[in-house]
């Protein structure tokens, strides 16, 4: 062999088990007990079930507890609601109320900027229905015409009693010096933002998920991105205050009887971003995803008001025995004016009156069922313009009523897009981890149905989705990190199939770490081609969407999707 790994002397592993084991008891402070459990609950996945690292954190908490750091009243932080485990102050944790309670509102006008988070306050309201209050951008602005087409497509919403306050988004401001990086005095609108949305218990999946999502961007992107915390109990961890783009806002929980998924609507209607990038937090970009933002810019307009989504994988109208034929969509039985799309939208102000449609029926057939509605007839924008629509007034009619594809929101994004009989969506970007590390090996009909790309779909590598295993998507995100940093010259091995070295704590992979030199090199073997050729369609890889055909040689179909 090439290499000759040293074997490990007998004995030696226990005997630095012991060592740390006599530190832990006798040397280690409750704090450094408390940091080691962290990392223990890393290695070993995440939450209860790193039993090493739960087991670490209940032996340091009685300690900790008793020498916790007191706040102004003298009464020791609330630990529940800071991050970590209580070392140091949290403004949620130094109030004695759940924090959507304790909002400061000023009933004679806007907080001024310079006196936004004062010592002591939690949440600071940014827009809501009042708009007496409400933070919006000078009329000559450019911000100012986005602020319309919002303030137009919230009304009926503002107008009923029951739904106003879900409209309402605050500041959190341990997030202030980022929020006040990326708004100005004249406008608060973000003019591109990433934007995702969070609940739950404090140190849930969730949070590991969306630690995960908001390093890439750090890492990947030099746009902002927005988190959007629903309800009282999720603490956003103490890492994020040290990444200059995370920006946090609160709301509040949607109406009862409505999924907690719906909550993406509302961040992306409340985030007041001109073009926006919806993310879930079981999701991480990588380089050059940011090209999004001028597709979205360029895609959705004046005269094509709507979201676009990624095709997704399963076509969901597959009949036996096509692939994922069982998971066949039979809930709308009007056409289908696209393949069926994944839940992870662009979008610009101009979709506004879509997304507010949409969320303003949902809310309606929970609290009003069987009411008619009045909606905005937007196919006439692709003629007239959003602007004259929206001057027109809502001349359109709809009966909310209670149905099966407004259960979930991917559900009724697909169904309201086909109700209005568009056409657009993006070629699929947000793709399966596993095939970051298949290297060549790919289907050429990957994703393939009879209907829309008999021949397969095209997909572009530049974000993962269903990163849900922590430390697989870590060891994922720094690789890909460190290759896009360094760039190495690859001398790969042949073939079309991934090295062996390729998976995670593989014994390849082990041994390849006995180099450290040539260990990133390895790699970066693993995610070739796809950092100089990122789109790959038909058994094809292409540098950019230029060289992209709408039809291969060999293909029945052009393709209908677009790149960015």
């Amino acid at each position: 062999p090439d290499a000759v790994i040293e074997q490990p002397i007998a004995g030696e592993l226990w005997q630095r088990l012991h060592q740390l084991e006599r530190w832990m008891s006798t040397n280690a402070t409750h704090e450094q007990l408390a940091l080691v459990a962290i990392v223990y609950k890393w290695l070993e996945n995440t939450g209860q079930r790193a039993k090493i690292g739960v087991a670490l954190s209940k032996a340091a908490a009685p300690h900790i507890a008793r020498n916790l750091p007191l706040c102004e009243d003298g009464k020791p932080v609330d630990t529940k609601r800071c991050p970590g485990f209580g070392q140091h102050l949290c403004r949620a944790g130094c109030s004695r109320k759940p924090p959507l309670e304790s909002v400061r509102e000023k009933a004679d006008g806007r907080i001024p900027r310079s006196d936004l988070c004062k010592p002591g306050v939690v949440l600071e309201p940014l827009w809501s229905c009042d708009r007496a209050t409400a933070r919006v951008p000078s009329q000559d602005h450019a911000h100012a015409q986005p602020q319309r087409v919002l303030d137009k497509s919230v009304e009926m919403m503002c107008e009923n009693e029951q739904m106003r306050d879900q409209m309402a988004v605050y500041l959190d401001c341990e997030f202030l010096q980022p929020y006040l990086k990326w708004t100005t005095d004249e406008s608060e609108w973000l003019e591109e933002a990433y934007v995702t949305y969070v609940g739950g218990p404090k140190d849930s999946t969730y949070e590991w998920q969306a630690m995960n999502l908001v390093r890439s961007i750090d890492i990947f992107s030099n746009r902002p991105v927005v988190v959007t915390v629903f309800g009282n109990d999720f603490v956003p961890p103490d890492s994020w205050r040290d990444l200059p783009n995370v920006i946090v806002y609160r709301m509040k929980p949607v109406v009862r009887g409505v999924s907690f998924n719906f909550n993406k609507m509302r961040s992306m209607i409340c985030s007041r971003v001109v073009v926006g990038i919806q993310l879930d937090t079981d999701q991480i970009i990588a380089p050059t995803f940011d090209k999004m933002f001028a597709g979205t810019r360029r895609e959705i307009n004046a005269n094509y008001p709507w979201i676009m989504m990624p095709v997704h994988w399963m076509s969901r109208e597959s009949k036996k025995p096509e692939p994922y034929w069982e998971y066949a969509f039979r809930d709308w039985s009007g056409k289908r004016t696209m393949r069926w799309g994944h839940a992870h939208p662009t979008w610009s102000y101009w979709a506004l009156p879509f997304v507010c449609d949409m969320t303003f029926e949902r809310f309606s057939a929970t609290m009003r069922p069987g009411s008619t509605i009045d909606v905005w007839n937007l196919p006439e924008a692709q003629s007239k313009g959003l602007l004259q629509v929206l001057e027109a007034g809502r001349t359109a009619t709809r009966k909310a009523q209670q149905e099966a594809f407004m259960n979930e929101d991917e559900d009724m994004m697909n169904v309201a897009l086909w109700r209005d009989g568009v056409t657009k969506d993006w070629c699929k970007y947000d793709l399966e981890w596993g095939l970051y590390k298949d290297r060549m090996k790919l289907d050429k009909r990957m994703y393939w149905d009879t209907k829309w790309y008999p021949d397969g779909l095209p997909v572009i590598f530049i974000s993962m989705h269903n990163t849900k295993p922590f430390e697989i998507t870590d060891w994922l995100l720094s690789l890909y990190a460190r290759c896009d940093i360094e760039r190495p010259k690859l001398s790969c091995p042949a073939g079309h199939q991934a090295p062996r070295f390729c998976e995670a704590g593989s014994t390849d992979e082990r041994r390849v770490r006995q180099t450290p030199n040539e260990y990133i090199q390895k790699l970066c073997c693993c995610l070739e081609p796809r950092q100089q050729t990122n789109i790959f369609w038909g058994g094809q890889w292409f540098e950019n969407p230029e060289q992209v055909p709408k039809k291969l040689q060999h293909m029945k179909k052009e393709r209908t999707c677009l790149f960015p």
